[in-house]
């Protein structure tokens, strides 16, 4: 089977995944029995489901970084994603209150700092058009000077009293953890991917810095893909319904699988 064939067929592969998530998102969405009274906790799920498929969706479409390098922190920023979303999901309403006032309250603090920075600078604030629409944006959600600015984390707890609290703290100690190594530049990520012994037996076993070379591997789409699958998973369990789920990650694999299937045969032949 030709590269060209293969890269076709793959991308082909990679679109139909891409709109398996949308319409899976379409079908969750509307699934839902919205109490307008406390919509807030449904905006907060649809959106977090949202942005975990957002993610997924340009990673799997971007192989170049489906490397030890990159990936990790890709799949890290899944994975707390994951674990907000299963604990807002112990308690919907007061936790995804907890969400939105805590990013407003953010949202406030970068356009204070903003303006601080443009009256050092000489300038006037009133007439900064991201300010104006930063300040219009938080107002249309809850006045301004109602919004309190939290320094803490959103929930008032670390990631992984979180994950205890929503009892993942298996995925929280071998995904989250692993994958911040990478996210916070740690030792035990630089040492492996951008160090080197030296070759040179006068040096000592020096480490010499090294820039990783690209090597994609599909296993990292696998695990993006495995995160929102988590996503949907954790959701039905807390919503239930009759409706039979066509899971898109168990269709991605189904279709990677006959692909290289395809692949071993035609190579086999030829």
């Amino acid at each position: 089977m030709k590269n060209k064939e293969i890269e076709l067929n793959f991308s082909k592969i990679i679109e139909q995944y891409s709109d398996n998530l949308k319409n899976e998102l379409k079908e969750l969405w509307n699934g839902f029995k919205i109490d307008l009274s406390i919509k807030e906790q449904f905006e907060v799920i649809g959106g977090i489901i949202a942005r975990q498929i957002t993610i997924t969706t340009h990673f799997a479409s971007n192989s170049n970084i489906w490397t030890g390098d990159l990936a990790p922190i890709i799949l890290r920023s899944l994975a707390d994603n994951y674990i907000n979303l299963a604990w807002i999901l112990e308690s919907p309403k007061d936790r995804a209150q907890k969400f939105i006032l805590h990013g407003l309250g953010q949202e406030k603090l970068m356009v204070e700092h903003r303006k601080n920075q443009m009256i050092s600078d000489g300038l006037n604030p009133d007439e900064d058009e991201l300010i104006k629409f930063s300040e219009q944006w938080i107002n249309s959600q809850r006045y301004t000077f109602l919004t309190d600015v939290n320094l803490g984390s959103w929930s008032g707890l670390s990631t992984r009293e979180m994950a205890q609290q929503a009892n993942c703290m298996d995925f929280c100690n071998f995904v989250y953890q692993p994958f911040s190594t990478a996210a916070h530049n740690m030792w035990n990520h630089v040492a492996k991917y951008n160090l080197r012994t030296s070759d040179n037996v006068l040096h000592k076993l020096l480490k010499v810095p090294v820039i990783s070379e690209i090597t994609s591997h599909l296993d990292y789409l696998d695990l993006a893909a495995k995160y929102t699958d988590k996503c949907f998973w954790i959701y039905y369990k807390k919503f239930p319904n009759d409706k039979e789920r066509k899971s898109s990650y168990n269709i991605l694999k189904e279709q990677l699988k006959e692909l290289e299937k395809e692949i071993n045969n035609k190579n086999g032949s030829a």
